[in-house]
């Protein structure tokens, strides 16, 4: 998701409200200018930046169900990433390894991904920066356009994520999550409706959703800290959270779940981002990549994907 000079107004305000009531956890989502689209890979760094988070996840951690993967290719199990300058990536979690598909060429009219999810087929939803929503091939890059109608429910952007409709199923829902945030809502990618907005109950800011292939859906919210809470798809409500003190999202954020483990994808220094994995079974996240030459904005992943690490 692109960080927005508006967003960070909207953080900031955050900022002084909380500081004025004399409340901790609500402030800014870091610093960085918008841009860097920047490109190619550059060599990944990895095992520094350990801290201890704890697990902060209520009924266990992610994972400890099964998800169906019966009808998925391996491609579909990947982890895949979106710049702000239009180059899709694929991301293998097991290996560390980012590498270009190709440029996407949208219809977009000058306006750039905003954020993105991945279905079990391999389609990838984008949404650009003017609400307009595209899918794209993430083996070819090619892209087409859709009838999706911005600004539904209110909401002109949003973070998205694919999560199974019930544990272990092989049917999966899109949810977005508002920019501003106001709560999530279920996308119909059969009519390109969006339903009911479902208000959060607390961490009324920005969130990017993944989801998971046992049914839960989580989001990661800007604010000061950076915190990673399981949400009640029904309901919008917080059902945990999991504070992320060491990350700064800077320029952009993505986000998906693999392998049992979260993966954060932002900018803090606004030329190029890099990788953290959040590991809820021993609460520690660690920077284990570095050097991507593009500002990262869009992350999905299917209900393909593991639910625990692969042996």
């Amino acid at each position: 998701m692109l960080l927005s000079s508006r967003g960070r107004v909207a953080v900031l305000f955050l900022v002084a409200t909380a500081c004025s009531a004399g409340a901790g956890g609500s402030g800014g989502a870091g610093a960085g200018n918008d841009g860097g689209n920047g490109a190619g890979i550059g060599e990944g760094g990895s095992g520094a930046g350990v801290s201890e988070g704890g697990s902060g996840f209520q009924g266990g951690s992610p994972g400890t169900g099964g998800g169906s993967s019966d009808d998925c290719s391996e491609a579909s199990k990947l982890i895949y990433i979106i710049g702000q300058g239009n180059q899709l990536y694929s991301f293998a979690p097991q290996t560390l390894t980012v590498s270009p598909i190709g440029v996407v060429s949208c219809p977009s009219g000058g306006a750039t991904p905003f954020s993105m999810a991945v279905d079990r087929s391999g389609t990838a939803w984008v949404i650009f920066s003017d609400g307009h929503l595209f899918t794209v091939d993430v083996a070819t890059a090619a892209c087409a356009a859709t009838s999706y109608q911005p600004n539904q429910q209110g909401l002109s952007t949003f973070g998205m994520g694919f999560v199974a409709t019930t544990p272990g199923s092989d049917v999966e829902e899109l949810f977005v999550a508002d920019y501003f945030g106001s709560g999530i809502a279920a996308l119909d990618t059969s009519t390109l409706t969006l339903g009911p907005l479902r208000d959060y109950d607390q961490l009324y800011t920005g969130a990017e959703l993944t989801g998971t292939g046992d049914a839960r859906l989580f989001g990661f919210f800007q604010g000061f800290p950076i915190i990673i809470s399981e949400i009640d798809k029904s309901s919008g409500a917080i059902l945990s959270q999991a504070p992320q003190p060491t990350i700064n999202i800077g320029s952009g954020w993505a986000f998906a779940f693999w392998g049992g483990d979260f993966w954060l994808f932002t900018n803090p220094s606004g030329v190029g981002s890099q990788i953290d994995r959040y590991r809820p079974s021993d609460g520690t996240t660690t920077t284990v990549f570095t050097g991507i030459g593009d500002n990262i904005v869009g992350a999905g992943v299917s209900t393909c994907a593991p639910l625990v690490p692969p042996t």
